[in-house]
């Protein structure tokens, strides 16, 4: 199976068995999407809710739409889509906290999208590092605080 790690800003789709690893899940995302009737997976590193004017950063609608846009090239259906949604935590000591407004935005444009979300784990105030097997659906979510579990 190939190995795959996804940087901020990444996204990737793919018709072979891969392992997506998104580190350092923070206040951005890691969003894991399978088209299990065609045997696509995709996957992407989500580090705001909107595109800034300026910056090296993109937005969890930009991002999402080359997701979804990437998966339908290779002829997925976008209704029988599944993902699963790690990240989003509130780390940063501040009065807006970016991770919530993350995971509300990635959240709602799955639904929007109608993409059935069969896993979440967002929110909270530690960091994550997200792993995703295309192949068994399986999410494995490893925390700062030595923690892991699986969705």
């Amino acid at each position: 199976m190939r190995r795959r790690t996804l940087n901020i800003n990444e996204v990737e789709v793919s018709d072979k068995p891969v392992l997506y690893t998104c580190y350092g899940l923070g206040s951005c995302i890691g969003l894991f999407i399978t088209d299990r009737t065609k045997g696509l997976s995709g996957a992407a590193h989500i580090p705001l809710p909107f595109s800034p004017d300026t910056g090296v950063f993109l937005g969890a609608t930009q991002l999402i739409h080359e997701l979804l846009n990437a998966m339908s090239a290779l002829g997925s259906d976008l209704k029988s889509l599944r993902a699963k949604v790690a990240g989003g935590a509130h780390v940063y000591q501040s009065s807006s906290n970016i991770g919530e407004q993350n995971a509300s935005i990635v959240l709602d444009k799955l639904v929007i999208n109608k993409v059935y979300i069969a896993a979440k784990d967002v929110g909270g105030s530690i960091s994550r590092t997200a792993r995703f097997n295309s192949v068994t659906g399986e999410l494995e979510i490893s925390t700062s605080e030595k923690k892991t579990y699986y969705l």
